[in-house]
């Protein structure tokens, strides 16, 4: 039975009384709640790091301190980080990994401890050195081109496709799909997709795009060991078709396991990551996309398919042992949908939702069966907050 959450902030625990301190860096996402209910479970004292606009922010799934700041230039982060001796740090974005990259000196010890290494987290944040990585060692990548301006993507096509179809253009630096794009191979992007796939980096980088299942990948390492690894689906996206997963199905795909072996293997990787691969279904091959070195906007999933992300994780910066790690062992075929993406998804493009998607919202095969009724109010707020300020053309 699925705890109940309530709105009502837990008053904080004793250190001793606690198996292990953890901070949540929230990024509101209900991952952040599926984290911390987990934890909680396990005996931990978990405190809450977000800005107002998190719905989860006096969650009490969050039985330490709430800590709250404005934003990434907030002062009082480093203050956040220096109050307490945290034994774990899960992360939740992107900015929030280049963060603590720079302010590693001023990052306590302890916290340092349970990341990888800098060189490791900076390799993994950018597309183009993750695709590097990945052809060295063997792992099939897409035939990429760097472009420095529209008219380049365009003249890209001769190369890419010649026959037609469409291109991929994907910028350093964003998230969800924030800095990724889609035109007709031959056509030059427009100024708005160019915009806003360049924001972050004034170069794109430009492949095919092919057709065939997407899988997503979550992982824990520990110094470059395999602790868990649980792969799912993307049946459907929001926003969009570069967006986080509304609904998933898990999978076993031994080509896409060993090649997140070999590749977190490489970077001695240390802690909780995701990876994105895609089957091209005109040669049956899985091709690399790219890593996300934090914990992803997708869990859930992975409890519900007989893995717990959070225990393990939890096990490694605590120094157990225990007699099996869980490994590649989850259950295949567990649908799951993520209650705010798939409310946003049904409001804006309906006929994307798979036949089982709304059912499993209802019968508890969702990330809204970790809410009490009022988080549950506020996750429907939220999905319709997205559906209408959705910025993202479709592709």
């Amino acid at each position: 039975m699925l705890e109940s959450l309530t709105l009502e902030t837990a008053a904080p625990a004793r250190r001793d009384a606690a198996v292990g301190e953890a901070l949540v860096w929230d990024s509101t996402n209900t991952s952040a709640v599926v984290i911390a209910r987990g934890l909680r479970r396990l005996g931990w004292r978990v405190h809450w790091l977000g800005t107002p606009v998190s719905p989860w922010r006096n969650c009490s799934a969050f039985n330490g301190e709430h800590f709250l700041v404005q934003g990434l230039n907030d002062e009082r982060l480093a203050t956040v980080f220096a109050a307490r001796e945290f034994d774990a740090v899960f992360l939740h974005g992107d900015d929030q990994v280049r963060w603590i990259l720079e302010h590693w000196n001023a990052v306590p010890e302890r916290v340092r401890a349970g990341l990888s290494a800098p060189d490791a987290l900076r390799t993994a944040l950018s597309k183009e050195q993750t695709a590097k990585l990945a052809t060295s060692l063997g792992v099939p990548v897409l035939p990429t081109l760097r472009c420095s301006s529209p008219a380049e993507v365009a003249a890209a096509a001769q190369t890419l496709a010649p026959n037609g179809g469409q291109i991929v253009l994907k910028g350093e630096g964003g998230a969800a799909g924030c800095t990724v794009g889609a035109v007709t191979a031959g056509r030059a992007p427009d100024h708005d997709t160019w915009a806003r796939v360049t924001r972050f980096s004034p170069v794109a980088l430009v492949q095919r795009r092919i057709a065939g299942p997407r899988v997503f990948a979550s992982v824990v390492y520990e110094h470059g060991v395999e602790r868990a690894a649980c792969i799912h689906e993307k049946i459907a996206t929001f926003p969009y078709d570069f967006g986080p997963t509304a609904f998933g199905v898990t999978r076993h795909v031994d080509a896409v396991h060993d090649d997140l072996q070999r590749m977190f293997g490489a970077l001695r990787w240390h802690g909780i990551a995701n990876a994105e691969f895609r089957q091209d279904s005109s040669d049956g091959r899985w091709y690399f996309m790219e890593i996300n070195p934090r914990v992803n906007a997708s869990a859930g999933i992975q409890e519900a398919a007989g893995m717990d992300i959070a225990a393990t994780w939890a096990a490694v910066c605590h120094g157990v042992r225990p007699a099996r790690w869980p490994g590649r062992e989850y259950r295949d075929g567990v649908r799951f949908a993520w209650g705010v993406r798939g409310i946003a998804l049904a409001l804006q493009r309906p006929w994307s939702v798979p036949a089982w998607g709304l059912r499993s919202m209802l019968d508890g095969g969702s990330d809204l069966a970790y809410l009490d009724p009022a988080l549950r109010w506020r996750a429907a707020r939220l999905g319709l907050w997205m559906a209408r300020q959705n910025r993202f053309r479709r592709h």
